[in-house]
């Protein structure tokens, strides 16, 4: 009879798993912002077709992120062990960190609106997460799948922090449509 081997380092590393909180918690603020975002694009004037427009590519880029982290979080209640994520997290905050910058960099009109009582525009205020939807939503969907219940802190402190940055230009985003629609913005 032979003795049991000795087990491989691989081995004794515990197990690691996608979030199905993460991933469902994404997925239910994609759609609450979706919902806002279709509610304040109704409000918009009829002449206005670049506005609507922008309003609708936004709109498509958080349906994106709520399917793939939805989908995500319905695989992952499965609760089966997955390898660490050594890419997604980076990837994640690295694309919601170049949206967050565009965003900033592009919506001063917002924040005239909010502290200073002038009026801003909604083309100028979405101008940045317009041109960097892609990477916006990206930002969110590997931050999302890049978290992993056991996994390194480090990593899912990135994860975790590609998410709050998409969530601030979500927050962003839609409140300008919003205001836009209350006619609070040009």
């Amino acid at each position: 009879m032979t003795a049991p081997s000795e087990p491989q380092p691989a081995d004794r590393v515990a197990p690691v798993r996608l979030s199905p909180w993460v991933l469902g918690g994404v997925a239910v603020a994609a759609t609450a912002a979706w919902v806002l975002n279709l509610v304040g694009g109704l409000g918009f004037p009829d002449g206005a077709p670049a506005e609507w427009g922008m309003n609708a590519v936004i709109s498509i880029d958080l349906v994106g992120v709520a399917i793939a982290t939805g989908v995500g979080a319905l695989v992952a209640a499965r609760r089966r062990p997955s390898r660490e994520s050594r890419v997604l997290p980076w990837l994640g905050v690295g694309l919601a960190l170049v949206a967050a910058v565009a965003w900033a960099a592009t919506s001063p009109g917002l924040w005239q609106t909010l502290f200073a009582g002038r009026g801003g525009r909604y083309a100028y205020d979405v101008g940045g997460v317009f041109f960097t939807g892609i990477a916006w939503a990206l930002g969110a969907v590997f931050g999302a799948f890049g978290y992993r219940t056991g996994g390194l802190p480090i990593r899912n402190a990135a994860a975790l922090a590609g998410i709050v940055l998409w969530a601030i230009v979500a927050a962003g985003a839609v409140g300008s449509a919003l205001l836009y629609a209350a006619d609070l913005t040009d």
